[in-house]
């Protein structure tokens, strides 16, 4: 169940706000503030953070760019041959499933658009386009920047209480018949490196893929036929000392964590070692999803604020945090 202000098990030392629009919560609310707005620690993989970082900044955020997930595009020969393969069939694909921006840009490389453009034009009998699907705004985005027209794209309603899995399935359950064919597109995660701390069987249940899951077992019910392709692996980032520098930097001017990925926010303990219950109890984040929130609230995060995975709302709800 989504954690919310007062809830009682998140004990006396957390509590979280949740932040959707201007008369979600107060905290969120436009009220007289201070300028500039509290600084924030973009976690977003290294491809995705400079596109986040020039919007913040062009609403005067400053941002500082500390990736907690390092991606890997698969290029080897096997993950070729395998995309070779469903490329072959794509007039077959009821829909495709993007499980991030990163899936998008693991597959959808210059020989799979041409692919779509011959299909598209009509230039094979058997033509017969696969539906995009994208569980939330910036894998959308991320399809269209790639150049495909947006009547091709499913995902969340705009107002829609979360952009995920879950919510993406209101909208394109009825494209759905007996025998169809879905093609899951989604990384791999990296080996746990032997040094690395083991993660918790709770953390792992309530990871990144608890809602690619669920919509894998919708699908089924529905007696769709999956094919799940990974084309890139996670896993966690190295970072050098100037980086653990910096982000202990960030964590004492007490800027503001934006945690995009349950898995990411696994990875933070391993990546600054040694630090007590009171150096978390005194960090601040703006999560995108109530999963996150709760990876969060086991690394001890002491103020956990849920908004929704856009610019706009989660510069709305920076501006409403109590410093």
């Amino acid at each position: 169940m989504p954690p919310s202000a007062g809830n009682s098990c998140l004990g006396q030392r957390h509590w979280h706000s949740t932040c959707q629009g201007p008369s979600a919560h107060p905290i969120c609310r436009a009220v007289p503030r201070p300028a500039p707005l509290p600084s924030l620690i973009l976690t977003r993989p290294a491809t995705q953070n400079a596109a986040w970082a020039a919007q913040f900044a062009a609403l005067g955020i400053d941002c500082i760019a500390l990736p907690l997930i390092h991606i890997q595009f698969l290029d080897d020969a096997t993950s070729v041959q395998r995309r070779l393969s469903v490329l072959a069939k794509l007039d077959q694909w009821a829909a495709i499933m993007h499980v991030s921006p990163n899936a998008v840009q693991g597959f959808w490389d210059a020989q799979a658009m041409q692919r779509w453009r011959q299909l598209s034009a009509g230039t094979e009998s058997s033509a017969n386009l696969p539906r995009l699907w994208s569980p939330g705004p910036g894998t959308a985005q991320a399809l269209q920047a790639q150049g495909f027209a947006p009547e091709w794209v499913d995902q969340p309603a705009a107002n829609a209480g979360q952009f995920d899995s879950e919510a993406l399935w209101q909208q394109v359950q009825t494209q759905i018949q007996p025998g169809a064919q879905v093609l899951i597109l989604r990384g791999s995660r990296a080996a746990a490196s032997p040094a690395a701390p083991a993660t918790p069987p709770q953390a792992q249940a309530q990871g990144d893929g608890q809602g690619r899951d669920w919509l894998a077992h919708q699908l089924q019910q529905c007696g769709a036929q999956l094919q799940f392709l990974p084309v890139y692996r996670r896993s966690p980032p190295v970072w050098n000392t100037q980086q653990r520098d910096l982000a202990l930097g960030a964590a004492a001017a007490r800027r503001v964590w934006l945690l995009s990925s349950s898995e990411g926010v696994q990875h933070l303990p391993q990546l600054l070692p040694g630090q007590d219950a009171a150096f978390w109890r005194d960090q601040s984040a703006i999560v995108t999803h109530p999963r996150i929130a709760q990876a969060a609230q086991r690394i001890g995060f002491g103020q956990i604020h849920i908004s929704a995975p856009t610019v706009q709302a989660i510069a709305l709800c920076l501006q409403g945090l109590e410093r």
